[in-house]
């Protein structure tokens, strides 16, 4: 990929996208407030308020991020990784545009899709933290962090996103959706191996943090 559309794809767009989520959260957010203040709040209000703010802060985080990171040490910008990223950053974004069933009512699934929002959200807020200014979309090595969320898996921000994405989907996972879910999964994956490579590649010590650090599920992946 060239060095303009590398450009394009790896900053100038994810910075526009993220810019208009912010946004939108914002407004989100500030209707909720306004909702609560004049009906009341309950379970349902409360946690959407916590998933509006913490995605708030985790796309706002971003934002200034993508404003005040330095170059990467080594990159993977041929067609298939960018893909990947892109599919795997903003597929969900579009899932009204597949039709999919009626959004369960059962009020258990969906006090699940909105815990499964909320710690989605707050794991990959909480490894943003620590990642900081090497957070990229596209496959980009930055710096090595170990510590931390990174402690435990090599990929928590994948890891909160792939709950959040599934808390998302949840009330409509019985239909066409699934398969957007499925999707969604595998770009991650393929990202997850896009980014290793370009990490061992920049820093030989990654190979001896892989061996003793589960990918995304400890003990088991």
């Amino acid at each position: 990929m060239n060095p303009r559309l590398a450009f394009i794809f790896g900053r100038a767009l994810p910075l526009g996208i993220f810019s208009f989520l912010v946004a939108i959260q914002g407004e989100l957010l500030l209707s909720g407030v306004r909702a609560a203040v004049q009906v009341g709040v309950n379970q349902a209000a409360a946690l959407y308020l916590i998933n509006r703010g913490l995605t708030l802060a985790f796309f706002t985080f971003i934002v200034v991020i993508y404003v005040f990171r330095g170059r990467p040490a080594a990159t993977n910008h041929r067609f298939l990784p960018v893909a990947a990223a892109m599919v795997g950053s903003f597929i969900l974004l579009f899932i009204w545009l597949v039709p999919g069933s009626a959004r369960s009512t059962d009020a258990s699934i969906l006090a699940i899709s909105d815990l499964l929002l909320s710690w989605g959200v707050f794991i990959a807020l909480f490894s943003l933290s620590y990642l900081r200014n090497r957070f990229s979309i596209t496959a980009e090595a930055r710096g090595l962090v170990t510590t931390g969320p990174y402690s435990v898996v090599r990929h928590p921000i994948y890891l909160g996103e792939l709950m959040s994405g599934l808390g998302l989907l949840l009330p409509t996972i019985l239909s066409a959706h699934i398969l957007v879910f499925l999707i969604f999964v595998g770009a991650q994956l393929l990202r997850m191996r896009f980014e290793e490579a370009v990490l061992r590649r920049a820093y030989p010590e990654y190979e001896a943090y892989a061996r003793h650090t589960a990918r995304l599920i400890p003990f088991v992946f």
